[in-house]
């Protein structure tokens, strides 16, 4: 028997748990040898790993940017790390070397205070529709959103543990379209793209000539439209042309996007416009748009009957929270 082998077997009896002294009696050796076998040769087997790409001092360092983007409500990836610092790592070592450092990217809301009269009439409204027992299968839902060139809005950095700052919203000046959808029960999403500054005249023209014809399309039976409360939306003008048209308003909630299907919607489009890489101008801007709508129609039938399916439970958590905002 070799010593090579001799050691190796010793390393296995040891590993069962089989005492020095049982090893020496077994294989004629002395107990201080078995001993100096185990220590020596239990070592011997330990490899030693990779250097390590990022330093302590670079972790450090981390710490020390993450820290001052959170005091002044910035946004940090693993990007930006590696160009503060200048490392030669990719972005994956970044991203374990943080994650071990107990840090978590996550999207920071853009959160605005709801004042306790905000979140009163947000309880009152949830109770009346609730209450009401609103068939939500016949609510169309619509909104606007601005598309730009330099990409979404949604704000994204690497938090320690279970913080959740607030930050404040960051003005950027780029060329977009704004864009009016509309959500209805069948799950057809129809958008128009604005131009120039809208007014209650505007808007009206849109629904006269491109919501309404296309519900009474879709829908056969009574509908009831949502909408929320910007001004050209509860103008006199706008009010006044939906009773003489005989359309049933929701009455929203002010601030109250967590309750709106169609949030989710944008959040799907954003995904898709954004995901395709840097948008040159605003004609790739206006086909990415109509492309993800499309999709959207082809592909998301179920996922709208979905969000048509949450708005009870919805409903049910803003009572829970007493008004207070709710994930979505």
């Amino acid at each position: 028997m070799t010593l090579e082998y001799n050691k190796k077997l010793i390393m296995e009896d040891n590993r069962k748990g089989l005492s020095l002294g049982e090893i020496s009696k077994r294989y004629g050796l002395k107990r201080s040898t078995v001993q100096y076998i185990i220590s020596s040769y239990g070592n011997h087997l330990k490899k030693r790993g990779p250097k390590e790409k990022i330093t302590k001092n670079d972790r450090r360092h981390i710490q020390t940017i993450l820290n001052s983007n959170k005091i002044n409500n910035g946004k940090c990836s693993s990007l930006d790390i590696i160009k503060d610092l200048n490392l030669n790592v990719s972005r994956s070592t970044v991203y374990r070397s943080l994650k071990c450092m107990k840090f978590n990217y996550k999207k920071l809301p853009n959160k605005f205070a709801l004042t306790y009269r905000m979140r009163q009439k947000r309880v009152q409204c949830a109770r009346v529709f609730i209450t009401k027992g609103i068939s939500w299968n016949s609510v169309i839902f619509t909104d606007e959103k601005l598309f730009t060139l330099h990409g979404t809005d949604s704000f994204y950095s690497w938090i320690q543990g279970k913080q959740s700052p607030m930050r404040v919203k960051q003005v950027v000046r780029s060329p977009g379209l704004m864009v009016w959808a509309m959500l209805m029960p069948n799950g057809l999403l129809s958008y128009e793209i604005l131009t120039g500054r809208q007014r209650s005249a505007n808007y009206i023209h849109i629904i006269k000539t491109k919501a309404l014809p296309i519900i009474k399309l879709n829908i056969k039976e009574n509908f009831i439209f949502q909408q929320d409360n910007c001004p050209i939306h509860i103008s006199k003008e706008s009010l006044n042309f939906f009773q003489q048209e005989h359309v049933e308003l929701l009455d929203w909630p002010p601030y109250s996007p967590d309750i709106n299907i169609i949030e989710n919607v944008w959040s799907m489009l954003s995904s898709e416009i954004y995901g395709g890489g840097s948008i040159k101008n605003l004609k790739e801007l206006r086909i990415r748009i109509h492309d993800s709508v499309t999709n959207f129609n082809e592909t998301k039938i179920q996922t709208a009957c979905k969000l048509y399916n949450s708005m009870p439970s919805r409903l049910c958590s803003i009572l829970e929270k007493h008004g207070q905002r709710i994930q979505y």
